[in-house]
């Protein structure tokens, strides 16, 4: 086919703005069917009720809706019931803590002077068992001195002449028995007192050990029972957030399900003009976006049809010129720039 040199530059020129004009009239119509599709279900889903419908496809629509809307009441119903249970829990769970700080805050002002009691008994005891090591190692000590001077009276007494001096210290000897003799009988008696004392704090001791022992008993009972109970809390809440979270991505997937009924719904109350009591802008809308999009497809056939007329030959002819127009600037800029 024979090439119009006078046409072929400006039909490539031509073509190509048109066809960029087209990218961006696709571009724009995505974005209006999107938008008519989302107004298109905001009017079915705020005027579903409000029309008889003849058409059958319609009409299984409209049930798919009644039967969506009966399954999101239920599940609404059923997340009210699973947060009235866990504040139920919740409730129950904070009553147990307020039972467990009661019962130890009682059970540590029980346990104060008992504890001081224990201690203060328990040293005393101490005290009284030192003393009577202490009065042990004295009577030791004296049991010592004892036989010393006894054996240095004996050997006095033994001698066959004794002279003044021997005898003087015999009888200091004897003197010095007789006051180690007075002294171990206080002795004994303190060391009798003191064990008497001690075997009488051990009752008492073990009495206040045994009410510590108690009181410790139903503190750690206490905490048990508070360990026990958040497990179970933390085990039922589990429970009823899985449950909710079921709940709520089954709502999810219902809403998304009833995006097309409501689109279907709507195309058919726009295509009657029946608009929503309450919000009668949205028929508006709808119409509105689909004027646009009738535009939008008249300038975009009014493009296709206008390439009809130039020959393909030239066309052709025309990008291989633009092509070789764009190397050669190419080049021109790469030598410009390296040298």
């Amino acid at each position: 086919m024979p090439i119009n040199v006078d046409a072929f530059p400006q039909a490539g020129v031509f073509d190509l703005a048109r066809r960029v004009r087209m990218l961006w009239y696709w571009v724009a119509r995505r974005r209006l069917l999107r938008a008519q599709a989302e107004a298109e279900a905001e009017l079915g889903w705020l005027a579903w009720e409000q029309a008889d419908y003849f058409d059958v496809g319609v009409e299984a629509e409209v049930a798919k809706v009644r039967e969506f809307e009966t399954a999101q009441a239920q599940l609404l119903n059923n997340s009210a019931q699973l947060s009235s249970r866990k504040l139920a829990l919740d409730e129950e769970f904070a009553r147990e803590q307020a039972l467990h700080d009661q019962t130890q805050q009682a059970l540590a002002t029980e346990r104060e002077p008992v504890a001081s009691q224990h201690e203060l008994a328990r040293a005393t005891w101490r005290q009284k068992l030192g003393a009577i090591e202490r009065f042990d190692r004295a009577l030791d000590e004296i049991a010592g001195n004892q036989k010393r001077v006894e054996a240095r009276s004996n050997a006095y007494i033994s001698t066959d002449i004794p002279d003044m001096e021997t005898r003087i210290k015999a009888r200091e000897a004897a003197d010095e028995l007789l006051r180690l003799a007075g002294v171990r009988a206080y002795v004994v008696a303190d060391k009798a007192a003191a064990t008497e004392e001690a075997a009488r704090l051990e009752p008492g001791i073990a009495q206040l050990r045994a009410q510590l022992d108690r009181i410790d008993s139903e503190s750690a009972a206490s905490a048990d029972r508070l360990q026990e109970a958040t497990r179970n809390h933390a085990s039922e809440v589990r429970l009823l957030e899985r449950s909710r979270k079921k709940s709520e991505i089954h709502m999810a997937r219902l809403d998304g399900e009833k995006w097309k009924p409501y689109r279907r719904i709507g195309e058919c109350l726009a295509d009657q003009n029946i608009p929503p009591r309450n919000q009668p802008e949205v028929l508006e809308k709808v119409l509105t976006v689909r004027l646009h999009r009738a535009a939008l497809d008249e300038a975009i056939e009014s493009l296709r049809s206008a390439s009809a007329p130039i020959s393909p030959a030239v066309l052709l002819a025309s990008y291989l010129f633009l092509v070789a127009v764009v190397a050669l600037l190419l080049g021109v800029a790469v030598h410009y720039f390296r040298h």
